[in-house]
């Protein structure tokens, strides 16, 4: 696979032009000159295969080559709703649901939850996910919303609903889910959900759910139960 670099605008006319940072990255850290080809992406689903026609101080720009590259989405749109662990975990739990096929990470203030991520912190994470689509070849970039209590995020009715229970369902006792449908997951912080918390997602129509034997790490239990969803996903007949 080409070296990929994050390009959001559109190409006028006719060349794309990499931002600094990227283009500081084409030339400086990866040695690319004028005539050799590399891969764009633009963060919202298209990508494509672009050969550099100039490079200068802090500037870069391409012209695309053939047709545009088939993507690499996920077989339907997963949203995970969960408490953000504490320290580096967060930021390990950003890279892997970027690299599972994770649609959306939805931070979550829980009864028990002990980091609030806001501002800078996000902004660094979403810095995150586009080196991460960088390197593992997604060209729509996930999504990192700002923080939600859980009370307003259990109020949503749309797709399937999941929140992770130790004594919910394994997978093949869950809800049909179709390719192309909308799957949404909660995961609690460490310690879990109280009592209350899980009880108030039964009452609202939410199924509990569980992905192992074992009782799993938040960021574990975000990437294995990225995985169960997709894994999961059949076409509609």
């Amino acid at each position: 696979m080409s070296q990929r670099f994050y390009c959001p605008a559109p190409p006028v006319d006719g060349l794309y032009r990499l931002n600094a940072d990227e283009a500081r990255h084409l030339t400086r850290v990866c040695r690319k000159a004028v005539g050799e080809v590399v891969e764009l992406f633009d963060g919202r689903g298209f990508a494509t295969l672009a050969r550099i026609v100039e490079v200068g101080k802090d500037a870069a720009r391409l012209a695309a080559e053939g047709d545009p590259l088939p993507g690499r989405e996920a077989a339907c749109l997963v949203e995970i709703a969960t408490a953000a662990p504490k320290g580096d975990r967060f930021d390990w739990l950003v890279e892997k649901a970027v690299e599972s096929g994770v649609a959306r990470v939805v931070p979550l203030t829980t009864e028990r939850s002990v980091v609030d991520p806001r501002g800078s912190k996000l902004e660094r994470l979403r810095r995150t996910v586009v080196e991460t689509s960088k390197q593992c070849g997604r060209s729509r970039l996930m999504d990192l919303a700002p923080p939600e209590d859980l009370s307003e995020y259990l109020t949503r009715s749309d797709g399937v609903r999941l929140v992770a229970d130790p004594a919910g369902e394994l997978p093949h006792d869950w809800p049909a889910i179709a390719v192309g449908s909308t799957v949404r997951l909660v995961v609690g912080p460490e310690g879990g959900l109280t009592d209350e918390e899980t009880a108030r997602a039964r009452e609202a129509g939410w199924t509990p759910v569980r992905f192992a034997a074992a009782i799993l790490r938040v960021e574990t239990a975000v990437v294995a139960g990225a995985a169960a969803i997709l894994a999961r996903a059949q076409p509609v007949h």
